[in-house]
């Protein structure tokens, strides 16, 4: 198993799953090991560019709950990658506006369409959407967050979304 599959398996078998705003890192022993990946770390073949390293590190370290430090790294990458991992940080921050202000830099993202396929199959709700919708998700989880409704049916829904949304992009981070 390679090093980026181990860590994928351990984020993966987090139970329960991570909260939408988390106010804590949930491993701080797992942020370093993430911080330490390198580029032959998280490919097959040795041939990805740094700009993927640095996303594939932002996405693991919010799935650890390590906002501060994928922050960090999602404000250096300049383009619809680091603007898409920014929105969701400042999201799972709670910052809820902000997150808006940098899902509008992203557009309309090759994640979004599995993302939404996928997620029709856990909430009705976002089948009714007809499409990915990263602004209603942002509204929410806004929702559920400000009314404590985590623990509820429909938080864990969001929860199981937001880890479907972290993981589809962390492997489109892989390829880029």
């Amino acid at each position: 198993m390679t090093k980026l599959a181990s860590i994928i398996t351990r984020l993966e078998e987090r139970n329960p799953l991570p909260p939408l705003c988390p106010k804590d890192v949930w491993n701080a022993g797992l942020s370093k090991e993430i911080q330490s990946l390198s580029t032959t770390d998280i490919s097959q073949t040795g041939n990805v560019s740094q700009l993927s390293l640095q996303a594939v590190k932002s996405g693991l370290l919010l799935w650890n709950d390590d906002l501060y430090s994928s922050h960090t790294i999602s404000q250096s990458i300049t383009n619809d990658l680091g603007s898409y991992w920014h929105g969701i940080m400042h999201r799972r921050e709670g910052d809820f506006s902000n997150a808006k202000y940098w899902f509008a830099q992203v557009g309309n993202y090759p994640t979004f369409q599995p993302l939404y396929e996928q997620a029709s199959k856990i909430s009705p709700l976002i089948k009714k959407w007809g499409e990915w919708k990263p602004n209603k998700f942002i509204d929410e989880v806004s929702y559920v967050v400000k009314n404590g409704l985590e623990d509820t049916p429909e938080g864990i829904e969001l929860r199981q979304i937001e880890v479907l949304e972290t993981s589809l992009l962390i492997q489109y981070s892989v390829t880029v």
